[in-house]
C-alpha cells in the first residue's frame, strides 16, 4: 500500500489545491476519478502466466477506453485554456511569455498523438466570457488557471508514463504468451513423436513374440522329425537283422 502511495505522488498531491471555478473542479474531479480507476486497472496482479495473459485480452480494450476519455479531457483543457490566453491578450494586448506558450504547445501535442477523431465539442466561448467580464477576477482565473495547467501537465506526463509502462508490459506478457505457446507447440510435437515411437516398439515386440513363438514350434517339430527318424533307423535295422 505504501509502495503504491509512493509511486502515486504526482496524483495523491494533487487533491489538496482549493479555489477552482466550479468548471475546473468539476473536470478534475472526473479526472481524479477516471485516474483511480486507472490506477487500479494497472495494479491489479496474477499467479500465473495464463492469468495474466488473460488479464492482458481483458485489460486492452478498457485501457483504450480510458486513453481516449483522457484525451478529450485534456483537450478540453487545452481548448479552454487557450480561449483564455487568447481573450487575455486580446484585451491587455500583451502575450504571454515562451514559457507559456511552450507549455501549451506541449499539452497540445500529447492530444495530436493519437485519437485525433475523438474531440469533445462544447461551447468554451459562451463559458469563458462568463467568467471574465471583470478584469481583476480575469486576471486572477488565468493565473491559477496558468497554475492548473502546470500541475495537470505533470499529472498528464505522469499518466503518459503509466500508460507507456503498461504499455511495455502488455508487449512484454505478449512475447512471454508467444514464447510459452512455441514452448508449447515444441513439447506437443515431442509428444507426438514419442507416441509413434512407442507404437513402433510395441509393434516391434509384438512381431519378436511371434517370432520366438514360430521358433519354439519350429524346435519342436525338429524334435520330433529327429526322434522319427531315429525311430526308422531303428526299424530299418531290426528288418534287415530278420533277414
Amino acid at each position: 500500500m505504501m509502495k503504491n502511495q509512493q509511486s502515486q505522488w504526482w496524483w495523491l498531491e494533487s487533491h489538496n489545491h482549493t479555489r477552482r471555478s466550479p468548471w475546473l473542479q468539476s473536470t478534475l474531479t472526473e479526472l481524479n476519478e477516471k485516474t483511480k480507476a486507472m490506477l487500479k486497472l494497472i495494479e491489479e496482479d496474477a499467479d500465473s502466466f495464463a492469468q495474466r495473459a488473460e488479464m492482458y485480452y481483458k485489460k486492452r480494450p478498457q485501457l483504450v477506453s480510458m486513453v481516449e476519455d483522457f484525451y478529450r479531457t485534456h483537450r478540453s483543457l487545452a481548448e479552454r485554456y487557450d480561449q483564455v490566453t487568447g481573450i487575455r491578450q486580446q484585451k491587455t494586448g500583451s502575450p504571454f511569455s515562451p514559457i507559456k506558450n511552450h507549455q501549451s504547445e506541449k499539452l497540445m501535442s500529447f492530444t495530436h498523438d493519437s485519437y485525433d477523431s475523438y474531440s469533445e465539442c462544447f461551447d468554451v466561448e459562451e463559458s469563458v466570457e462568463s467568467e471574465v467580464d471583470d478584469p481583476e477576477q480575469e486576471e486572477e482565473e488565468v493565473t491559477k488557471f496558468d497554475n492548473c495547467i502546470e500541475e495537470e501537465e505533470v499529472k498528464i506526463v505522469a499518466a503518459n508514463d503509466e500508460v507507456m509502462g503498461l504499455r511495455k508490459e502488455i508487449n512484454r506478457l505478449g512475447e512471454e504468451n508467444k514464447d510459452h505457446k512455441d514452448q508449447i507447440k515444441e513439447k506437443y510435437n515431442v509428444y507426438d513423436e514419442v507416441m509413434v515411437l512407442r507404437e513402433e516398439v510395441e509393434g516391434l515386440r509384438k512381431e519378436n513374440r511371434v517370432q520366438k513363438d514360430e521358433l519354439n514350434q519350429k524346435s519342436i517339430i525338429c524334435g520330433e522329425v529327429m526322434i522319427l527318424r531315429e525311430e526308422i533307423e531303428r526299424l530299418k535295422k531290426r528288418i534287415e537283422s530278420r533277414r
